[in-house]
């Protein structure tokens, strides 16, 4: 009996079909396992660039640092700012006002430059005369004014000397032949500032009584009959905060800080008109400068600038912003914006004085 054959169960197929067969299953699979490789590959290549692509503020708390204590303009205006301006940073972030009121913001600058950390979380909001008080070389200044990188500002506003209703002194020429007690926050304030300058430039009779810590601890002197006047109120924070002083005629402006009259007082005359030297009248532009950066925002110089642009762009976007224009009205306050380069060019066009306009300011300041 013949054995029997083992058969193969491919025998019955045509030529070739098996093996034609064979391969494309092999390509499949080998296109399958190539595919899941390359979304693998693919996802994982993903991961990194989702987050170097992730904004640097995302989750970030940023501080805007106001040398002032609460209450006063630059601390209302700051935190209408720390509602609106997240918005407009790309990642959103959490934004809070922490208040530094001593010494006219002189404390606050310094933390700022020379502190707080360089990456763009800390934003200082302090006033304008610490640029005058660093170019004249003040010795307290622990910052270059010349190396500041601007954000923007939100208003500007001429500033005032003012006196109460009760005082006796009514106008600029009382003030040349009777002596009253004016406040002020520290030599580098406008509250110190601006009267110590009427008195070198136009002979008025400012006792100025440092000391006092902001507009709220001013304004708070003035109406107990503490002290007879104060400066370093800039009108547009004044209006806002004490529209009653104003309506009820309980304080007299003896004159205007700015450049050209504003047109809420039209009868007080600034003081660069009283003014007829040639040298005090370049220290009174230079001094007047303050009045022109307003409510202004800087950040250290070791900020890198793609943080720097970043925030420019969001600080111009908010004041630009209606919700923002609507609740800054609502508080009472006019938005004048000025762009980060705007206050930029400012700042080159003073940042040459002479030597001698360098030490008769320091004189009439009594910088050390």
């Amino acid at each position: 009996m013949a054995s029997k054959s083992r058969t193969n169960k491919n025998t019955f197929l045509p030529s070739g079909v098996f093996a034609t067969s064979r391969e494309d299953d092999l390509m499949k699979l080998t296109r399958s396992i190539l595919l899941a490789c390359a979304i693998g590959l693919s996802a994982g290549a993903a991961q990194p660039a989702a987050a170097q692509e992730e904004p640097f503020y995302h989750g970030k708390t940023v501080t805007i640092l106001v040398g002032f204590g609460p209450g006063g303009g630059y601390d209302l205006f700051a935190r209408l700012l720390s509602k609106h301006l997240p918005e407009h940073i790309p990642g959103a972030p959490t934004i809070v006002v922490e208040n530094m009121g001593a010494a006219g913001g002189l404390p606050a600058a310094n933390r700022v430059y020379a502190v707080a950390p360089k990456d763009g979380t800390v934003i200082a909001s302090v006033n304008a005369s610490l640029i005058v008080y660093d170019l004249v070389g003040g010795s307290a200044a622990e910052y270059d004014a010349k190396k500041l990188q601007w954000l923007g500002s939100g208003t500007n506003s001429n500033n005032s000397i003012l006196t109460w209703h009760t005082s006796g002194v009514k106008t600029i020429e009382d003030a040349q032949k009777t002596e009253i007690p004016v406040g002020a926050s520290g030599p580098a304030s406008t509250s110190y500032i601006y009267p110590a300058l009427a008195n070198a430039v136009i002979g008025t009779k400012f006792k100025i009584i440092n000391g006092y810590k902001g507009s709220n601890s001013l304004d708070l002197a003035l109406e107990s009959g503490e002290i007879s006047g104060r400066s370093g109120a800039n009108l547009n924070s004044l209006f806002a905060r004490n529209a009653d002083w104003v309506k009820d005629k309980k304080i007299n402006f003896l004159v205007q800080i700015g450049y050209e009259r504003d047109p809420a007082l039209p009868d007080v005359p600034v003081l660069g008109e009283l003014v007829s030297d040639p040298e005090d009248k370049q220290i009174v532009d230079l001094i007047t400068l303050s009045t022109a950066f307003g409510y202004n925002y800087w950040v250290a110089p070791e900020v890198p600038a793609d943080r720097v642009e970043t925030l420019q762009k969001a600080f111009d976007e908010t004041f630009a912003d209606p919700d923002f224009v609507a609740d800054a009205e609502k508080a009472g306050f006019e938005v004048r914006a000025q762009s980060g380069k705007d206050l930029q060019k400012r700042m080159s066009d003073v940042s040459n004085l002479s030597d001698k306009v360098i030490a008769r300011t320091r004189e009439i300041l009594s910088i050390q």
